[in-house]
């Protein structure tokens, strides 16, 4: 267990933190540029009295980030992606929206009491030894997350003023006509004829002027990776015999991390070996933070030169991005070890050349023409085709011969999304006609089985309604400064 924790650490921060932030839906990045007048170096933002913290901004950012990569990547979202999909906005945005909220609380004399933290605290299991809470646990866990109790409990009011203004603006009754006309959208029935158009690769014509004059019209997006040249000097675990005395001593430091299967504390005997190998890492971490200071002085010179590309994933090549050149990075733990890296230079990205983008632009253009090709060939054909009868299908349908469950989502998504009676959903490399033949409302014992889902869903739309309306109103009403460029 421990030895999963020194390896994952920041996973544990956002495990604790995601608890705090109850508002923002559910790594580290090169937080972009900020404003750095002496007033706000501490914060990505301002929103009426209320000033958005880095700290805040980053254990939110990390929160997303693996929310996103864990629940729509499998594990696979890089820091570039995240870049390109806008994730530091969307995560300064809902941070925005949260302090618009507090503001509107604040004004309404809406409070939290030392009582209602102290439930909120109580209330989470991850404070419990052996089925009783424990400030012990709580302080170790918080202390081991690098989170301060003050800021920790600072943030637990915040849910707290958040949940009792909730209660008070969202309360609000769910009618039976709201719940039919909800129900008569959501489980309506459309019986499907379906066809499906492909385009053959020789149906793709290209020439070589067509790709040049494509290349020169978006070189922009055909960009070298971003290099960084780095000095290194590696501080490895020292091999020397740990005396039994140190080990049990971090062993009752830190044994509320060592837990079995059914999260009971380990004993020292079994917990031994990760404590050994933890205690070794945090011994060398003292070391690397020396050298990282000789080393920053320039009274030590690097084992190495390493050259790291973009699309590594030895390291966080967000961590380069935070630093300029010539600066020294914090140690950073390795599988044997530390390592403290010294940014020496970056070639930045830059557009390619005709031959070197050459391959990529010409995939690009297939991919382009066939979606084109597809939607002609559909078109052409959309009024006088004859496809196979698919049966009646509603929006939880999720199985249809010939796609994945992920394509039949998002051909159903798009059936019922449509005022046309005819359509059709281009779906990787094929385009799917669907005609629908004949539809049904749902009948009152559907609707009265999901009497529960339906109220809920009715609420959640009200609510997003009330929110959004809300967050206009209070944007125009509370000045937003935003620190953090981008």
């Amino acid at each position: 267990m421990i030895t999963w924790m020194q390896r994952h650490k920041k996973y544990l921060i956002v495990t604790v933190w995601v608890s705090v932030i109850a508002f923002v839906a559910a790594g580290f990045i090169g937080w972009g540029a900020y404003d750095f007048n002496l007033t706000r170096s501490s914060s990505v933002a301002k929103v009426g009295e209320r000033a958005i913290s880095k700290q805040l901004f980053s254990h939110t950012y990390a929160n997303y980030f693996n929310n996103y990569n864990t629940n729509n990547f499998n594990g696979e979202l890089t820091q570039e992606q995240a870049r390109e999909m806008g994730l530091e906005n969307i995560v300064l945005d809902s941070l925005i929206n949260k302090a618009l909220f507090l503001n509107f609380a604040d004004e309404l004399g809406i409070m939290a009491s030392n009582n209602d933290v102290v439930e909120l605290i109580t209330a989470n299991n991850n404070f419990y030894d052996n089925g009783t809470f424990s400030k012990d646990v709580y302080r170790s866990i918080l202390r081991q997350s690098g989170l301060k109790p003050t800021d920790y409990e600072e943030a637990l009011k915040e849910d707290v003023i958040l949940n009792k203004l909730y209660a008070i603006i969202m309360n609000f009754p769910v009618s039976e006509i709201d719940k039919e006309i909800l129900g008569s959208t959501l489980f309506m029935e459309d019986r499907l004829s379906i066809a499906t158009v492909t385009v053959n690769d020789n149906e793709i014509k290209i020439g070589e002027d067509e790709i040049k004059s494509y290349w020169d019209t978006s070189k922009d997006n055909f960009l070298t990776e971003k290099v960084y040249y780095l000095e290194s000097v590696f501080i490895p675990l020292s091999k020397e015999k740990l005396s039994e005395d140190d080990i049990k001593a971090y062993y009752e430091e830190t044994k509320y991390f060592y837990k079995d299967n059914e999260d009971r504390i380990l004993d020292y005997i079994a917990a031994k070996k990760d404590v050994e190998k933890a205690l070794r890492i945090e011994n060398a971490k003292k070391d690397a933070l020396k050298a990282y200071l000789s080393f920053k002085k320039g009274e030590i010179t690097a084992d190495k030169n390493i050259t790291v590309k973009e699309s590594s994933s030895e390291y966080n090549i967000s961590l380069f991005d935070e630093i300029s050149e010539g600066e020294t990075l914090q140690p950073i733990q390795k599988d044997n070890g530390w390592e403290v890296l010294k940014l020496t230079s970056m070639d930045l990205p830059a557009p390619k050349t005709y031959e070197e983008a050459k391959p990529q632009v010409l995939n690009a253009l297939k991919a382009n023409k066939k979606i084109e090709l597809l939607a002609q060939k559909s078109q052409d054909r959309l009024n006088f085709f004859k496809g196979s009868d698919l049966g009646f299908v509603t929006r939880d349908t999720g199985n249809i011969t010939g796609l994945t469950p992920q394509q039949a989502e998002q051909f159903i998504n798009n059936i019922f999304a449509s005022k046309e009676k005819k359509g059709y959903v281009i779906l990787g490399d094929k385009a799917y006609l669907y005609n629908i033949v004949e539809q049904k409302l749902p009948n009152s014992d559907k609707l009265e089985q999901n009497d529960l889902t339906l109220d809920n869903t009715m609420r959640r739309i009200r609510e997003y309604e009330i929110q959004q309306k809300l967050i206009n109103m209070l944007s125009k009403k509370y000045k937003i400064e935003r620190y953090y460029k981008g």
